[in-house]
């Protein structure tokens, strides 16, 4: 970024921001999006003070006036272009945030720092425009807008309203009763009705579609149109829907102020404002009013640079880290590519009283309200419309069948950056995963995962993501389940110039070996293969930590030890040994994309998920839904930012890969990832009980 546009960024003034607002006091983010300390209060100002108070509220007056008298700085916020992860009815941890210190952009009848931005040139350069171009790319792409609640696709019986007009369509956008825009824009509640008549009129043989705000749907506020009444060739969407997935489907936008206006540009829509919005008045829209104020015409691609890459800040909500607007749509663009549950009721079927204390964080807000039931009661539930089935992997398959056809079903199971312990230790899980066609670890059937591997063509952000989760996740030694003693290990000092083959042990019942693993399943025949297969390898056997600890079932026979592998090792962490061999034999463990990570050879005897792609080699015949190569970022990127669900512990919000990464980690350093047994592993097993059951 060149000095200029830095300098349009700067606000660390060095002193404090004071402010009267209960609700900017107690965010914990502002502090970093301000980038000064928030004091609560007007009252004993310093040099380098600041006064800040939110938008053209009315009771922001009396803070105006402090700042005033005291010669003070008054700065403006408002949440930016790129709001909310969801709706701040559902999430209220805000993406970004305007600071205006001379108006505010939604009020064309003073100045603002955007209006003033627009009005000149020596900010624009040719990296900005360039990142406008690739931005407006992925949010059209992945209809991405300021609220991101709403689903990819307009819901089927929309789609089939939309289809049975073969005419022209053109898009009506309603905004809030009271909203500030409308009339800090030069507008008033009147003009929808004659945007409504102009519409009409000016598209004799158009269908004219009403869109309808989502704080109207969610029931905190009302819309200008009466949505009971018939009108000719109106018809109200007063469903949850993605603004672009309507404007894609139409010719003509027309607003009084709201930022979709914003949107049908960036979709190449002919926009009407009746308002003055900040992106009317220059040049690339069709203005029912003059603003003499802005003086320059602009390119979309300059509107969009300076509105939301130079004036809005933005904060990564899982970390709370200063970000650029690009780290914000990766988080974003990542929600939309793969289909997440949504309805109005999730029924999970047959999970432990211990699961059903943490499992509903993972389903998601979309997913309604949750109602657990045992597995016997599936044959006599009523579902309703609106109804989705959670179960945790592959159980109760045979009662299922009994769920009605139009009701989805989702599978649950462990995700791979877990925890810091074992799932048999009933430590709560940081991530799972969510499937609708069938579980990553069946290798007999398709999968969302797979079909998002075989499907999704793969752009410079989602392998620039890849790429710098696997860079923090090998500078941060994370592993899934992140125990053992760490410390050098030197297998090659005994291998004496041999290949070192490590085979990692499963936990022989487990789903992945039942269903990924048709040839091969037990410990022992895998490492009957192994050596057969590399009959002069210096072979590593390392049983699985859940065998080690004594809670599953895995062991394997003295007489394969004598004469399958040279050594075994327990307690090393994984990483360490992953480190100190050349290759990785396995039928379907996770070791295996572990070692990958690290660029080790990975042969798998099995189907496992990263199995298939060109990455491993494979010693059962290729599976034929597969068979497509897929870059290693690629794989991480499918399996850790878009297929993986992460919560945060205790305060059970949602999370990223990165944060997780970043917080077992810590957690990891802190303990050394020593292990406890005996007494003391019983009461550790009691704290994680007790952490899921009641925090």
């Amino acid at each position: 970024m060149n000095e200029d546009v830095s300098q349009e960024k700067s606000t660390d003034t060095g002193g404090r921001a004071l402010t009267s607002s209960p609700g900017i006091a107690a965010d914990p983010m502002m502090p970093n999006l301000l980038g000064v300390p928030v004091k609560k209060g007007l009252s004993g100002a310093r040099e380098g003070d600041v006064v800040v108070g939110w938008g053209q509220k009315e009771n922001t007056e009396k803070a105006r006036a402090y700042a005033k008298k005291n010669g003070l700085e008054y700065w403006r916020l408002e949440d930016g272009f790129l709001g909310y992860l969801s709706h701040p009815s559902v999430d209220k941890r805000r993406l970004s945030l305007v600071v205006d210190k001379s108006g505010i952009y939604y009020d064309a009848h003073t100045p603002s720092d955007l209006e003033a931005l627009l009005n000149r040139d020596d900010w624009i350069t040719d990296e900005l425009l360039k990142r406008a171009r690739d931005a407006m790319a992925r949010m059209k792409r992945w209809r991405v807008s300021k609220y991101n609640q709403a689903p990819f696709d307009i819901s089927a019986e929309l789609e089939e309203k939309l289809a049975a007009f073969k005419g022209p369509k053109v898009l009506v956008v309603d905004q809030t009763y009271g909203d500030k825009s409308i009339m800090h824009g030069m507008a008033s509640d009147d003009m929808f009705i004659d945007m409504m008549n102009t519409a009409l009129e000016e598209n004799p043989t158009a269908l004219v579609i009403v869109k309808i705000h989502p704080d109207v749907l969610a029931g905190t506020k009302k819309g200008h149109f009466d949505i009971e009444r018939t009108y000719d060739r109106v018809i109200f969407v007063a469903e949850d829907v993605a603004p672009v997935g309507l404007i894609e489907r139409v010719d003509h936008v027309y607003v009084v102020t709201s930022q979709m206006g914003l949107e049908g540009l960036i979709a190449g829509k002919k926009v009407s404002c009746f308002g003055l919005p900040f992106y009317a008045g220059w040049g690339l829209t069709h203005d029912r009013q003059l603003c003499e104020a802005r003086i320059a015409n602009r390119t979309l691609e300059e509107l969009f640079a300076a509105a939301f890459i130079v004036y809005s800040r933005y904060l990564d909500p899982f970390t709370g880290e200063r970000v650029e607007m690009e780290r914000i749509l990766d988080l974003l663009v990542a929600e939309r590519q793969l289909a997440r549950p949504r309805g109005k009721r999730a029924v999970a079927v047959g999970f432990s009283f211990w699961k059903r204390k943490f499992v509903h964080r993972f389903f998601g807000e979309a997913a309604g309200e949750v109602t657990f039931i045992k597995p016997a009661a599936v044959k006599t539930f009523e579902f309703q419309a609106g109804d989705s089935v959670m179960v945790w992997g592959r159980k109760f398959d045979d009662i299922l069948e009994a769920v009605p056809e139009d009701i989805p079903v989702w599978r649950m199971e462990d995700g791979f950056l877990r925890s810091v312990g074992l799932g048999s230790d009933l430590r709560r899980p940081s991530s799972l995963v969510l499937d609708q066609r069938g579980i990553y670890y069946d290798g007999s059937a398709p999968s969302d995962l797979e079909h998002f591997l075989k499907t999704h063509e793969f752009d410079r952000s989602d392998l620039a993501r890849g790429a710098g989760l696997r860079e923090s996740i090998l500078a941060s030694r994370v592993s899934k389940y992140n125990v053992g003693e760490r410390g050098a290990v030197d297998f090659r000092a005994r291998a004496e110039g041999r290949k070192v083959i490590l085979v990692p042990g499963q936990v022989e019942a487990d789903a992945s070996i039942n269903f990924g693993s048709p040839i091969i399943r037990t410990n022992a025949a895998l490492l009957e293969a192994v050596r057969a297969s590399e009959p002069e390898a210096y072979i590593v056997y390392k049983p699985h930590p859940d065998v080690v600890s004594g809670n599953r079932e895995g062991a394997v026979p003295k007489d394969v030890w004598d004469r399958c592998f040279n050594e075994t090792i327990r307690d090393a962490d994984i990483i360490d040994c992953l480190e100190a061999v050349d290759s990785v034999h396995t039928m379907t463990s996770l070791t295996g994309f572990e070692a990958l990570l690290r660029g080790v050879d990975v042969t798998t005897y099995g189907m496992p998920f990263y199995a298939g792609w060109g990455l491993t080699t494979d010693m059962i015949a290729d599976e034929p839904r597969r068979g497509r190569d897929v870059p290693l970022d690629g794989l991480v990127y499918a399996l850790l930012c878009v297929y993986g669900r992460y919560v945060a512990w205790p305060s059970g919000q949602s999370t990223s890969a990165e944060g997780i990464v970043a917080a077992i980690a810590k957690e990891a350093a802190e303990s050394g990832g020593k292990k406890a047994s005996g007494a003391l592993g019983f009461i550790r097993k009691t704290r994680y009980l007790a952490e899921a059951l009641f925090r």
